[in-house]
């Protein structure tokens, strides 16, 4: 595949059905083949001035901060600091199955814990607001109330729990916050100048206003004008913290894709296991996770979704492609931008869309 005038052409017609069918005030996106690139970017970085968006703008990325967290817990791997058959218990005592739940486990989304995003009376208080006082105790005392999902292991379901407990695991280990780390250890290394682990409620200029639709449906078409969407800018990032606190740009998007798929951060065999997926159940397609990734047969990438903010990268790199958009309308979990990435790879690679 190359990115010549046909191409183009698919590509266009996509992302203006994407951004039309999803409703979003602005989208931005860019797929890079080899040494060729093609963006694009439609509606508002702001529905109040009709600023139009800007793709080199900072947004929140969301779920694709858990493939950070868990490469700097897989460095901590390589450096024998960590075992991936260690258990939670060794680290973060008190939690149900915690003597058999090992770090495998919570990389994997295989813990059986349950997500403390899907609790209501959080739901309710993160939404009314968004920059509310938060630790992980809280997160500790949600999952204290709810039952395991299922035992360690015996099935996969994706949770947000998971990444928070590891962060826990990477300052018990470091002593030192697990931002910090992952900004040394991660950001840095692969000089990512537009990457943050934020630790105030504000996004870095320039960045757009973030949006949030009146809606429950994750499928749902966003309409502004009948339907004006809540502004959530500012938000708390101890909420989503490890699991979902960071701040990226379209471009930072792209390389960090790459490393995902290649894990120069990593050692050759730890990098394989992180590649090895489980299935998602009761999909259509082939969409798998490894340890903090998420798989379409040869690719790998993350999704996010945060109240504001859609994000979305994925990389193959067998035929070095890359794909990624990002949208500033988003509930926490709707992702409109994973439309425009599984549309291009249903378009340009059908072979992975099986």
């Amino acid at each position: 595949m190359v990115l010549d005038d046909s191409t183009d052409q698919v590509l266009n017609t996509l992302f203006d059905k994407v951004f039309a069918s999803t409703g979003v005030a602005g989208m931005a996106a860019g797929v890079w083949i080899g040494a060729d690139s093609w963006l694009r970017s439609a509606g508002y970085a702001d529905l109040a001035t009709k600023a139009p968006f800007r793709p080199s703008d900072h947004v929140r990325i969301a779920s694709i901060t858990k493939s950070y967290t868990a490469t700097a817990v897989l460095q901590l791997v390589d450096q024998g600091a960590i075992a991936l058959a260690d258990t939670l218990e060794s680290f973060v005592p008190g939690v149900a199955n915690g003597g058999q739940i090992t770090v495998q486990n919570l990389l994997g989304m295989t813990s059986g814990i349950y997500d403390f995003t899907s609790d209501d009376a959080f739901l309710a208080a993160f939404a009314a607001d968004p920059t509310m006082p938060w630790s992980d105790a809280k997160t500790l005392e949600i999952i204290a109330r709810h039952d395991p999902l299922f035992a360690p292991g015996a099935e996969l379901s994706y949770c947000d729990s998971n990444y928070v407990l590891l962060g826990m695991v990477v300052e018990k280990v470091t002593g030192k916050p697990a931002g910090e780390i992952i900004t040394s250890a991660v950001i840095d290394k692969l000089a990512l100048p537009q990457t943050s682990y934020p630790t105030t409620t504000a996004i870095p200029d320039p960045h757009p206003t973030g949006y949030v639709p009146p809606v429950t449906d994750p499928n749902a078409q966003f309409d502004n004008a009948a339907q004006p969407p809540a502004v959530v800018t500012e938000l708390n990032p101890a909420v989503g913290a490890t699991a979902g606190a960071m701040i990226s740009t379209l471009d930072d998007l792209r390389v960090w894709g790459g490393e995902l798929a290649s894990g120069t951060l990593l050692s050759p065999a730890t990098q394989a296991t992180r590649l090895a997926s489980r299935p998602f159940p009761g999909q259509k397609i082939n969409i798998g996770y490894g340890l903090g990734c998420e798989t379409l047969n040869e690719f790998v990438g993350h999704n996010g979704a945060i109240l504001g903010f859609s994000t979305v990268v994925m990389r193959r790199p067998q035929v070095d492609v890359t794909i990624a958009a990002v949208a500033n309308e988003s509930t926490n979990f709707t992702t409109p931008t994973s439309s425009f990435s599984f549309g291009v790879i249903k378009a340009l690679y059908p072979d992975q869309f099986v």
